[in-house]
């Protein structure tokens, strides 16, 4: 018989997430949620000291880019970020606490990055993984498109998964004086 989950955890489960727009005093909390999630798979303390500047969001970043954050109505949960690809739109990190794993915060940054990507009318998301994080891409539909070296060891392949993205759909336009339909 499985464990019961906390009490903490039932509770957490029950709350609302928001996500939000970072603003340039989040970066310090998004760079320890970075780096608390990639830890969470066990990597040595070297390894995460090597990972350190290429997880680290500082409020640069955040007002050059665009971040979005996801939190409860207690504390910051997990993150993303967009950056430019060659042929569509990559997300330059998505994070979340261990602590929230296997509760929807990843498939709602997830969804809402798809969503963001389709308002710019981008053909696809694209998200270098860490090879330990291919399976959640794959479950929300990307594709495996590859891979390239990590930055921290080039001898480290990461796949790289690809979401085709069709436009939003368009919403239709009122004219003035126009009823609506619905009552």
């Amino acid at each position: 018989m499985a464990e019961p989950r906390s009490a903490r955890l039932r509770e957490i489960d029950l709350e609302v997430i928001a996500i939000r727009r970072a603003r340039p005093a989040d970066a310090v909390r998004l760079t320890e949620i970075a780096m608390e999630a990639k830890a969470s798979w066990g990597y040595s303390a070297s390894f995460m000291a090597r990972c350190r500047a290429a997880l680290a969001v500082d409020a640069a970043m955040i007002r050059e880019r665009v971040f979005y954050l996801a939190e409860d109505t207690s504390s910051a949960l997990g993150f993303y970020g967009f950056e430019p690809e060659p042929d569509g739109i990559g997300l330059s990190h998505m994070f979340v606490l261990p602590v929230a794993s296997r509760r929807g915060v990843g498939r709602r940054l997830w969804d809402h990055a798809v969503e963001r990507a389709r308002r710019l009318n981008v053909s696809a998301l694209i998200a270098v993984s860490d090879p330990n994080a291919a399976g959640f891409y794959a479950r929300m539909g990307a594709e495996l498109a590859g891979s390239r070296p990590s930055e921290i060891d080039p001898a480290r392949p990461l796949p790289i998964y690809r979401l085709r993205l069709s436009p939003a759909p368009a919403r239709p336009v009122r004219r003035q004086g126009q009823r609506s339909r619905s009552r």
